[in-house]
């Protein structure tokens, strides 16, 4: 075995931009994964003031040329795939990109480049590049002592000499790992890690369940999980974790998830972080998939902390001009309260007056009623005042015939009694016996009885 490491530009540094794989050579049946790994170490590179994008390339013997496998924006952290491989896993972050190819060939056996492309001092746009080959080899000694290792540990590497199907290919191809940055500042920078299942592309058949997702540190152990039958994120580190969020949908349109970011990072949280998909298959078996993040949590310079300084102060401007806008609008709130109550005082006087113009309507509504009934009153009464009036004339007019008829009789009864009798006859009275004055002027007694 040997590896071949190809550097275009002479004051480029290994610790800068990094082209890495692992293995160097690959065997055919024995090596169960080939990892390459392209990345700019300490988010810097020589003669680049401003880093735009990384590209990781595999060369084509055929056309003698690098064809581009992935681009990275720098910027947007947007990863762009450049060209279609049939079964591989790639993850990606600041400033890195790693691809992993299960179960190489030989046709994976090719030379990759990472390449850099930015500004330098000047405002000049320039590429720097590095280089490396994988060489492939058909090693009988070394398929053979995995054989006798596979023998020895048959219940655990039973699986490694058979060829991986379609199946476990498209699972793999479903699963992602990746971090916001390989390298974080101690205490300073956060860090999300966040794991993906996702769907499957439209048209394929679903073979197999996802069950649970774990997120594990290599020393610190289990950092959080998520399964089926609890679907609220179950962190285990409490304290400094600031988000812990996540889902596994049985729904085919939605990725299934588990994040975790969190802050004040320290050394001791360097090193691997494992993602674990357990997975229920169609045919009965339990599958587990796992891929690997490697952090590095460095120490902080004082130059890192003038930044933070910096960029403090200068959020500090900005709350303060928050501040102030929200200032502005809580005295005008304030204002708005006042003219509220205001408003709310003359609303209640508008009340109260509506209130009194009810009473004084219903007042007038009872004295109308009072009229109306002191007039139906007068009516009736002025009606019956025609008819005593009419009953009176009546009485009048019956009074004034008996009185006539009255006055006839007594006429007649004077006419009897005061013309004096010149006889005897017709001499009517109560008494016995009369005294008559006889028209001779002779008074005779006469006698009423006989």
């Amino acid at each position: 075995r040997h590896l071949v490491l190809c550097l275009m530009l002479a004051t480029l540094s290994t610790s800068e931009l990094v082209i890495d794989v692992q293995p160097s050579v690959i065997s055919p049946e024995i090596t169960p994964q080939l990892v390459i790994n392209c990345s700019i170490t300490n988010n810097q590179v020589q003669q680049l003031d401003l880093i735009k994008s990384l590209t990781l390339s595999r060369y084509n013997e055929n056309t003698k040329e690098f064809n581009d496998l992935f681009t990275l924006n720098s910027s947007t952290l947007d990863l762009k795939q450049q060209l279609q491989l049939k079964y591989s896993q790639v993850s990606f972050g600041n400033l890195y990109i790693t691809l992993s190819l299960p179960n190489p060939t030989q046709f994976d056996a090719k030379i990759y480049r990472c390449n850099a492309t930015g500004d330098n001092a000047d405002g000049a746009n320039i590429s720097l590049f590095a280089k490396m080959a994988v060489e492939y080899e058909t090693n009988s000694t070394a398929l053979i002592e995995e054989i006798r290792h596979c023998k020895k540990n048959e219940n655990i590497c039973k699986c490694s000499l058979k060829k991986v199907d379609h199946v476990e290919i498209t699972q793999k191809s479903r699963f992602q790992f990746y971090a916001s940055s390989e390298i974080i500042q101690e205490l300073i920078e956060p860090l999300t890690l966040k794991c993906l299942f996702k769907t499957l592309i439209q048209g394929q058949k679903e073979t197999s369940t996802l069950q649970s997702l774990y997120i594990i540190h290599e020393i610190n152990g289990v950092i959080a999980f998520i399964n089926k039958q609890q679907p609220v994120v179950t962190p285990i580190i409490d304290g400094h974790l600031k988000n812990v969020e996540g889902e596994i949908f049985d729904n085919e349109s939605k990725d299934s998830y588990l994040q975790v970011t969190w802050n004040n990072l320290k050394h001791s949280e360097s090193g691997k972080y494992f993602c674990e998909a357990h997975v229920n298959c169609s045919d009965g078996r339990f599958d587990k998939l796992i891929d690997i993040v490697t952090i590095i949590v460095r120490g902080s310079t004082l130059e890192d902390l003038v930044k933070v300084i910096q960029k403090l102060q200068r959020q500090a401007e900005v709350d303060k001009e928050t501040i102030r806008e929200n200032q502005n609008k809580i005295k005008i709130i304030k204002d708005l309260d006042t003219n509220q109550q205001d408003i709310i005082s003359l609303k209640e006087d508008m009340n109260t007056t509506k209130q009194d113009i009810m009473s004084i309507k219903e007042d007038l509504d009872t004295k109308s009623q009072n009229i109306l009934s002191i007039r139906e009153n007068f009516d009736t009464n002025k009606h019956n005042m025609i008819i005593f009036q009419d009953n009176l004339t009546m009485t009048v007019a019956n009074l004034s015939a008996a009185l006539k008829e009255v006055e006839n009789s007594v006429n007649k009864l004077l006419q009897y009694y005061l013309v004096p009798h010149r006889s005897c006859r017709n001499v009517i009275s109560n008494e016995t016996r009369v005294i008559v004055t006889l028209s001779s002027g002779l008074k005779v007694m006469c006698d009423t009885k006989t």
